[in-house]
């Protein structure tokens, strides 16, 4: 990717910090593939129109399971004879989805803080319109109403 083409930090370009505790909490459901898990990730916002880098996310799963975060098993049925890694989460992963949390919630109070600090400070700041279907909905387009 060229610097032309680098998301700012502004624009969300450091979100791929989180990528750990979205694989956490997706194994906490279940044991997953990497490319089960790379789909997931895709899905989430914080990707928006953007794929997760295979590569940076597969070093993130290796270096969870030498943490011990994670586990892996080759499930020699899958794709026949190469076999595929199912990844499973641990006890200590199962913790640090906790510290996640705490950590994540107080980020979420000084995100906030931030906001309004640069609201106060941006007083004619216009937000993005919505990518949501309910933006394209005029009044009389909605019966319930």
């Amino acid at each position: 990717m060229s610097i032309k083409n680098a998301k700012c930090a502004c624009q969300g370009g450091t979100l791929m910090r989180f990528v750990q505790p979205i694989i956490l909490s997706a194994l906490a459901q279940s044991p997953d593939h990497g490319y089960d898990l790379l789909r997931k990730l895709g899905q989430t916002a914080l990707w928006r129109d953007a794929k997760p880098d295979a590569t940076g996310v597969y070093r993130v799963l290796r270096e969870m399971e030498a943490r011990g975060l994670i586990s892996s098993t080759l499930d020699s049925a899958a794709r026949g004879a190469m076999g595929k890694r199912v990844f499973a989460i641990t006890d200590a992963g199962r913790a640090c989805m906790d510290s996640w949390i705490d950590t994540l919630t107080d980020y979420r109070q000084g995100i906030d803080e931030v906001i309004g600090l640069l609201t106060s400070a941006c007083p004619n700041h216009t937000p993005a319109p919505s990518a949501c279907c309910c933006a394209q909905q005029t009044p009389d387009s909605d019966q319930s109403l």
